[in-house]
């Protein structure tokens, strides 16, 4: 409720983070910051889609009423590192349903820290940038704190956290359920309604839900946690720390199938001292979705006739040693994804169906090890520089199963792309500098010029789904493609942070040129002669080279002392370097690219209590792919109130969201070709909800 809480949403400096406050700024490290108390006061259902309503250039991608995905300046998937204290957990969902930050629970998050661009050399693969979740540690003394949150559409969230700490020792452990039920839109159709719009009885119609199931449960998730901390040594402390998180349930009317369950271990143990820091951790995350709970589903035997099981597994280990203005450091992980779907098909024209399993992503191990080292030095009393290197060896390695029907995933590959390697080695170097400069009190320059690389994800380089018949006809398989190269991000950031005694604006350019950029495309193929699994085409991936290039704005200005005007902005606009005639890539707009959007806030702030009026805007997004069948979205405005106050250790906060009831879309509310299931996933009609905490 403080006016340094609202203010800790300016986010300052390509390369030294601050929390800001009309009165200090405080440096710290290359990153943005958004802390608890803001993401509290959200209506939003988890990490993914508070971040769009709080950073300026991250955008979410709607799937259904949670699990949100983001984008970041226009990366996404892999490009994007999602992390829990530094450490990796993967999604397990070939559609990523479980995004890493899903994963999380608010009620662990003490602040989330956000690194946009290659900037990042202590972790791997940031060719985006970086999300990294700080969750809550262990006080000294006895707290504990009871949250209760509800909203239109039964969305209910208790969560409990208790903290014991003395000099010695520490104990935080805590719990949260997160329930809803389907949300309406502007025009009153639940997302559990939106395949109602077809022909009763066509292809499309038949992807829709049961009618048991159209204002059931949207979610339920279960959240435990629990970290701990020793003190060893006057400057050596032990962490330990271990999640667990079970989700059931969960729709997803963006996609074919939804999750009937969902289930993630985490854990991670730290080892601090002076000038050094040590860390292992793990996750492991068990995801199975199925159409049993769609029209289509019913035809079946066992409730569904389309089932993907999937595994992923990260074992990791990080160190680092601070000496003067040095640091160097050791990044290195184990990564494993697993998944079999199975299919309810024939063998043949002739034969009946059966139950037919493939090895979609064919047990995919990635070793990666890196060696980096960064240095920071204040170069002059208006001058700072920071400046790091990385190198990275990567190798993978598929393991197909022999199981796999109709085809062997090695056999799929070599049909469609001539190689059947199911191993790659990489090598590669990483790196950036930033130079900040105060050109006055209150104004400062920055400029930063970073390059960084990923090699292609397991699903890139190895899916296997080979389709049949009719499947085969309006979808195509799904093929990765061994041969694909690293991708490379180089980019040039430059912009300004001018802060005085009533207001704080911060301006981000960049622009980003992406050799080997990893892209889907429809690849054509000599058919095998078979007419009922002719292989003729296919969605593989394929390197090619595009440019991204935007900016960022944000600020704060006090009205007066209790008044606040608060907003920002964000624009990307990312094209192909050429078009590719031979891998039918004909249209150069990058496909899944945000819109023009921005917010806009007056906030009425007393430290006990406060009032908001907040509008959102996305303009209408004219940059399509046409390959992959994207199609223009409207641009859209919403109006959301909020108010609340606190006693003592009373916190309450009521608010309405999309107040004029808008039935609107946002540009990522639907999956694009070759797996779009026909439908755009709304936003939430006017929504109502309260949350009340005790903190004691």
């Amino acid at each position: 409720m403080k006016r340094k809480a609202l203010l800790a949403l300016a986010l300052f400096s390509a390369g030294f983070a601050q929390e800001v406050t009309l009165e200090e700024v405080e440096v710290e490290a290359a990153r943005e910051v958004v802390l608890e108390e803001t993401i509290r006061e959200l209506p939003a259902k988890d990490v993914g889609e508070a971040l769009e309503f709080t950073v300026p250039g991250i955008w979410k991608i709607r799937k259904g009423a949670i699990a949100n995905d983001i984008i970041l300046r226009g990366f996404k998937k892999d490009e994007v590192n999602q992390l829990f204290d530094g450490a990796r957990v993967y999604n397990a969902c070939p559609n990523r349903m479980d995004p890493g930050l899903f994963h999380v629970d608010f009620e662990e998050v003490k602040e989330i820290e956000v690194i946009k661009g290659p900037f990042d050399v202590r972790n791997y693969g940031a060719v985006g940038g970086t999300v990294n979740v700080v969750t809550k540690e262990p006080k000294k003394g006895f707290s504990a704190e009871l949250n209760f949150s509800y909203d239109s559409w039964a969305y209910v969230n208790p969560s409990l956290s208790v903290n014991y700490g003395t000099d010695e020792w520490g104990l935080m452990f805590g719990y949260s359920y997160r329930f809803s039920k389907p949300y309406e839109d502007g025009r009153g159709w639940k997302i559990t309604e939106l395949y109602n719009q077809f022909p009763p009885n066509t292809p499309m119609w038949m992807m829709g839900y049961d009618e048991d199931e159209i204002s059931t449960t949207a979610f339920n998730i279960h959240t435990g946690w629990a970290k701990m901390y020793f003190r060893l040594a006057e400057d050596l402390k032990l962490k330990v720390s271990y999640a667990h998180q079970k989700a059931n349930d969960v729709l997803y009317p963006y996609l074919m199938m939804d999750a009937i369950y969902d289930e993630t271990d985490r854990g991670n143990v730290e080892l601090l001292g002076r000038n050094f820091k040590l860390q292992l951790y793990a996750s492991s995350v068990r995801h199975w979705m199925t159409n049993q709970k769609r029209r289509k589903g019913a035809k079946g035997p066992l409730g569904w006739t389309m089932g993907t099981w999937a595994v992923a597994k990260v074992y990791g280990l990080k160190g680092e040693y601070r000496w003067g203005n040095f640091a160097f450091g050791l990044d290195a992980f184990y990564r494993n994804w697993d998944a079999t779907t199975t299919m309810f098909a024939k063998t043949s024209m002739a034969a009946d169906k059966t139950y037919l399993t493939q090895h979609l992503i064919p047990d995919v191990d990635l070793y990666v090890a890196a060696l980096y080292g960064e240095y920071k030095k204040r170069l002059s009393p208006k001058l700072r520089l920071v400046a790091g290197l990385r190198l990275d060896y990567a190798r993978m390695e598929a393991n197909p199963e022999s199981y796999s029907w109709p085809t062997l995933p090695q056999e799929l590959w070599l049909h469609y792309h001539g190689t059947s390697d199911t191993s790659q080695t990489d090598v590669y170097p990483s790196g950036n500098v930033q130079l900040l400069y105060q050109v006055r009190e209150g104004l400062e320059l920055f400029v930063g010029l970073g390059s960084a690389v990923r090699v292609p994800d397991p699903q890139e380089r190895y899916t296997a789904l080979d389709r049949v018949h009719n499947m085969e006809k309006s979808m195509g398989d799904w093929v990765g493609n061994p041969n694909l190269d690293p991708e490379r991000n180089t980019e040039l950031d430059v912009g300004l942070n001018w802060q005085g005694p009533k207001h704080f604006l911060t301006v981000r350019t960049f622009f980003s040129y992406v050799s080997n950029y990893i892209y889907p495309y429809k690849l054509t193929a000599t058919p095998t002669g078979d007419s009922f699994n002719p292989n003729a085409v296919a969605t593989s991936y394929t390197n090619i080279d595009a440019y991204f290039t935007g900016f960022e704005l944000s600020g704060t200005y006090a009205v007066t002392p209790e008044l606040f005007l608060d907003g920002g902005a964000a624009y990307v606009y990312a094209r192909k370097k050429d078009t590719y005639p031979d891998k039918n890539i004909y249209d150069k707009d990058v496909a899944e690219i945000p819109p023009l959007t921005a917010r806009l806030a007056l906030r009425y702030d007393k430290g006990s209590y406060f009032g908001e009026v907040e509008t959102l805007m996305a303009a209408t997004q004219y940059n399509v792919d046409s390959d992959l069948n994207e199609q223009r979205t409207s641009g859209w405005a919403v109006v959301n109130l909020k108010a609340g106050g606190s006693y003592k250790g009373f916190k309450l906060l009521a608010g309405v969201r999309n107040l004029f009831d808008k039935y609107y879309y946002t540009h990522l509310s639907y999956l694009r070709n070759p797996f779009s299931t026909g439908v755009k996933v709304p936003e939430p009609g006017r929504t109502f909800y309260v949350t009340v905490s005790y903190r004691f």
